[in-house]
């Protein structure tokens, strides 16, 4: 809508004391000529803004302006700082524009949820991943991974990334991938190495859901069902659907789940110890003891 895209407009400019048309337009995903629209329209509304041209020149507003809280009521103020949180972990620049609009609407709790991205131990790693990923989208700039898939094997690839995608407890890169020729999604933990090629791309890509990392057949699926003792049942609740949780009498936790390929699921149920029991399929209960009496042999030598 064309009032929020004005509203994006006014922040980006009290974000930042000058911006030129083309970089604003590319934070928009419009054309330069609506940018100047857009500028004609906070004009005639009052809003101090102008156009400067010139090697130096961009579009600023005058210096010392502020927004009238009056513009939003106070659910939508709320809504506001809540977005611009959301934001911050990989936007660094929004401390500033965050801590105008808390004294602006007087919330002195503005700052009353933390969001981070990042893994535990890996922050500025993670932190510096999402920039780059977040850069290489709006610019529509190819990069260049080097990345290791689920079965550990390596490969250096092209990619048009044009979404993120947090799924299934991971995030995700959904791009165009060049060596493939098709789309990809690829797990931002598994990237090795991040680089920008310096080629743009123009493709509009289809409003589609992200794509599956594995494609699954439904149809091809095997009943698994698990028991689980009441020491493990934080992670149980966290990594299942309630709708697979069935509490028994004596309080352990049995879990019925279909999976497509059950023996895969072997090593995931080890981290869980002696909390958890296989009751079928028996081929996943060998499987699991068979690794288990591996794993004990390996370190009693």
């Amino acid at each position: 809508m064309k009032t929020d895209r004005l509203f994006q407009l006014l922040f980006l400019l009290l974000q930042k004391e000058n911006l030129t048309a083309p970089q604003l337009a590319k934070q928009l995903e419009v054309s330069v000529r609506t940018v100047y629209r857009d500028v004609e329209t906070l004009s005639g509304a009052g809003v101090p803004v102008y156009a400067q041209a010139g090697k130096n020149g961009g579009i600023s507003l005058l210096e010392g302006y502020a927004v009238s809280k009056a513009l939003f009521s106070d659910k939508e103020q709320n809504q506001l700082l809540f977005a611009l949180q959301s934001l911050r972990v990989t936007e660094r620049p929004m401390d500033a524009l965050l801590s105008k609009l808390g004294g602006l609407f007087h919330k002195r709790d503005a700052d009353w949820i933390a969001i981070d991205f990042s893994r535990w131990g890996f922050s500025r790693l993670d932190g510096d991943r999402f920039a780059q990923l977040r850069d290489a989208i709006l610019e529509k700039q190819v990069i260049r991974i080097e990345y290791y898939n689920v079965a550990g094997e390596f490969t250096t690839r092209d990619i048009k990334p044009f979404r993120l995608v947090f799924k299934s407890r991971g995030w995700y890169v959904q791009a165009f991938c060049m060596m493939a020729d098709d789309y990809r999604l690829f797990k931002v933990s598994r990237i090795r190495a991040l680089t920008c090629t310096g080629e743009s791309f123009t493709d509009v890509f289809p409003d589609q859901p992200p794509v599956e990392p594995f494609p699954i057949d439904t149809q091809r699926t095997v009943e698994v069902s698990l028991l689980f003792t009441t020491m493990v049942a934080y992670r149980v609740f966290d990594e299942y659907d309630p709708m697979c949780i069935q509490k028994q009498d004596d309080g352990l936790l049995r879990v019925t789940l279909h999976l497509p390929a059950p023996l895969e699921f072997a090593s995931y149920l080890l981290t869980f110890g002696t909390d958890v029991t296989v009751l079928y399929p028996r081929e996943l209960r060998d499987a699991l003891s068979q690794m288990a009496e591996k794993i004990a042999a390996h370190h009693r030598t």
